[in-house]
């Protein structure tokens, strides 16, 4: 899918407006059969069809459709997964996975979600979710042992439970699958559930990190930092910040090579890759995860 928000050097500021240019696709219209030409344009450096402008302007720089937003209790959007067979049961994982694999059998799918807006339909493949936490301070071992992989390829992002709770209900009315509480750990107190999120490193696309105009009171706009990598190494930034996270989500769920699960019988683990942190400021009163986290077990 297209990377629409990474660190391009030519990407415009978040919420600028998109600027538009008729071009021939090089594979011509995307109806199969047609020769007509498409209708581009250029959002934030990229060059993308009308339609995907519209989607990406309509989530990223009019912020509708936001989970966790409370102008917004139901967004427009369905939850669409379709899981195949995951055969490399000895690699790691390369693509929007947790950073802790298991090796066993299992079936894994990428999310995609459809949009609804004015009646029509439109696909993508993120979800943006409002008021989340950024812990970008250093995690440790219980040997005291930095560790290394924290701020490079995963950070925990830290969820109101109700979001996550929609969150999930979303994805289980979309998909029919139940999602599982694994890898989720529960602040109870907090009122925070903590994900493990993973961050793609160098030389893929590093997500962004931003920090919202203080000066410009007027709009809400924000200016890139630096990728989340570069920023969780800056002393001056190794805190909690409260913002909006993109997102792209995957699942696993348990199965056999010549069995593909079904939703009657297994549970499916959700997983998430941030995309885009943008950020308001510090969160003073949220305590980070030190160590071990504790997993949610069911209710019993």
């Amino acid at each position: 899918c297209l990377s629409i928000m990474s660190d391009d050097k030519d990407a415009q500021g978040e919420g600028d407006e998109v600027e538009q240019q008729e071009v021939l696709a090089s594979t011509g219209d995307r109806n199969e059969g047609s020769t007509s030409p498409v209708s581009m344009v250029r959002w934030r450096g990229h060059l993308v069809s009308e339609k995907e402008a519209k989607i990406l302007k309509h989530v990223f720089d009019d912020m509708q459709d936001h989970f966790g937003n409370r102008k917004c209790e139901s967004p427009n959007i369905k939850f669409n997964f379709d899981p195949s067979l995951f055969l490399c049961k000895d690699e790691p994982y390369t693509y929007r996975s947790h950073p802790e694999p298991t090796p066993r059998d299992r079936w894994h799918g990428e999310l995609d979600f459809t949009y609804t807006i004015n009646h029509e339909t439109y696909n993508m493949d993120y979800i943006a979710i409002d008021n989340v936490y950024f812990d970008l301070n250093p995690k440790y071992d219980g040997e005291g042992k930095q560790i290394k992989d924290y701020g490079h390829s995963w950070i925990y992002v830290y969820v109101p439970d109700e979001v996550m709770s929609r969150v999930k209900q979303y994805f289980y009315t979309g998909t029919g699958w139940s999602p599982s509480d694994e890898g989720l750990a529960d602040d109870l107190n907090a009122e925070l559930v903590s994900i493990p999120a993973k961050i793609y490193p160098a030389p893929n696309p590093e997500p962004s990190f931003w920090t919202r105009d203080v000066e410009d009171r007027a709009n809400l706009s924000f200016t890139r930092v630096g990728s989340v990598q570069s920023v969780a190494k800056d002393a001056d930034y190794q805190k909690i910040h409260r913002g909006i996270g993109v997102f792209a989500m995957s699942a696993d769920v348990p199965g056999r090579e010549n069995r593909k699960p079904t939703p009657d019988y297994e549970d499916a683990q959700l997983m998430f890759t941030l995309i885009s942190a943008r950020t308001f400021g510090p969160a003073v009163a949220v305590a980070p995860v030190v160590y071990a986290p504790r997993l949610r077990s069911p209710a019993s």
